[in-house]
């Protein structure tokens, strides 16, 4: 990959479509050198009532933390600009052919999960996302990484916590969203990496 590529991870108040989303976070990486170009990290405000508590109590929430927390119609917009700040992936349109830019996502468990979620968010606002919906996965790439090495032993699960421990990647915090990201961003590196 060349170019920019946004990292992103989205925190929900559980698993199903009727569950909040309560934290966004991006970080936007020069795909030549993996340095971190910018960083985005937004808590959201969100009904708790609409929540499951055992998946807030996995994501750390409290009360206190969410307090000052944006609307999810704030948040949007703040992710709109962060996100066109980083567009480096052309496409064209089809009902011009004109070509335009758009951001490249990069999610752990996103093709599935988070990067419908994130597309979902926009719309129910009526905005377009930025970006190509087309998300890279680091599950994905994990899971195809394995499978064209037979003779690695495959980790016990495909989590993004315990594919960094397999990596030898230092896991401290999980399901804090920038934590997460920076996590997915040294999973990713590793997965380039070509066994020796």
């Amino acid at each position: 990959m060349t170019g920019r590529a946004v990292y992103f991870d989205l925190e929900t108040g559980g698993v199903e479509p009727h569950h909040p989303d309560i934290q966004l976070a991006a970080i936007a990486v020069d795909c030549d050198t993996w340095a971190e170009v910018e960083a985005f990290e937004s808590k959201i405000q969100f009904d708790e009532s609409k929540a499951d508590p055992k998946a807030l109590e996995m994501n750390h929430y409290s009360a206190a933390d969410w307090s000052a927390a944006p609307t999810l119609v704030e948040v949007v917009s703040k992710f709109t600009r962060f996100i066109d700040r980083h567009k480096s992936f052309e496409m064209i349109s089809q009902r011009t052919g004109w070509p335009y830019q758009v951001a490249r996502l990069v999610g752990h468990n996103a093709a599935t999960f988070d990067g419908p979620r994130l597309k979902a968010m926009f719309q129910r606002h009526g905005r377009f996302l930025p970006a190509d919906m087309r998300v890279r996965d680091t599950c994905q790439r994990a899971l195809w990484y394995f499978d064209e090495r037979p003779a690695l032993p495959s980790p016990e699960n495909y989590r993004l916590a315990t594919l960094c421990r397999y990596f030898g990647i230092p896991v401290e915090d999980t399901h804090e969203a920038l934590a997460d990201v920076r996590l997915t961003i040294a999973l990713a590196r590793a997965l380039s990496q070509e066994v020796k």
